[in-house]
């Protein structure tokens, strides 16, 4: 594309890719102009299909040969080497509210720093995660966990003679090898 053939963009394309011309990320532009990212690359696809190109560094090749280009860059005021916006100052922010303060000790405790701090009456136990039923816990300890155990281990035990037993059982009805007994008065035992 040849500069006589320049096309005619809208002043917010023009302004995308000024920006985009002095490498600014898309999210800044974004929030320069107060749309969402997903504008700015429409309007930087809009862009690449009205000059015709695929990637960023021709579009700003071929705006740098446009007649308006030169324009803007004798008509601008802006020193050639500004600050940068990613700018880290060491220096705390301004107070939001005119009656804040700036802190001289870092430590210094302030009204606005007030929060929330937990505290029991002196008389009151101390409050301590509880991993173990309070029926398993006092003086015999021991011996009631024992119990616990040994109790529970039985129980398993019972509950697994007694499934394999139904197991069983059932294998042998349904196989037909077991048989009911009935009595002469017609009972079964």
């Amino acid at each position: 594309m040849t500069v006589a053939t320049a096309p005619s963009i809208t002043d917010r394309q023009r302004d995308v890719l000024e920006r985009i011309d002095r490498r600014v990320p898309i999210k800044v532009i974004a929030a320069e102009m107060g749309v969402s990212d997903a504008r700015i690359n429409q309007h930087i696809r809009a862009l690449k299909d009205k000059f015709e190109v695929e990637s960023m560094g021709e579009l700003v090749e071929l705006y740098r040969a446009t007649p308006d280009y030169e324009n803007t860059r004798s008509s601008s005021t802006e020193e050639p080497y500004r600050n940068s916006l990613y700018r880290n100052s060491q220096l705390p922010d301004q107070p939001d509210f005119p009656d804040q303060r700036d802190r001289v000790d870092p430590g210094e405790i302030i009204l606005s720093d007030s929060h929330h701090v937990l505290i029991d009456a002196p008389w009151r136990e101390p409050r301590e995660p509880v991993v173990v039923p309070s029926k398993l816990d006092g003086d015999n300890a021991v011996l009631y966990r024992l119990a616990a155990m040994v109790g529970i281990a039985f129980g398993v035990i019972a509950m697994v003679v007694l499934v394999v037993t139904a197991s069983l059982s059932l294998s042998a009805a349904i196989e037909g090898k077991a048989e009911v007994r009935v009595d002469e008065t017609g009972r079964s035992y």
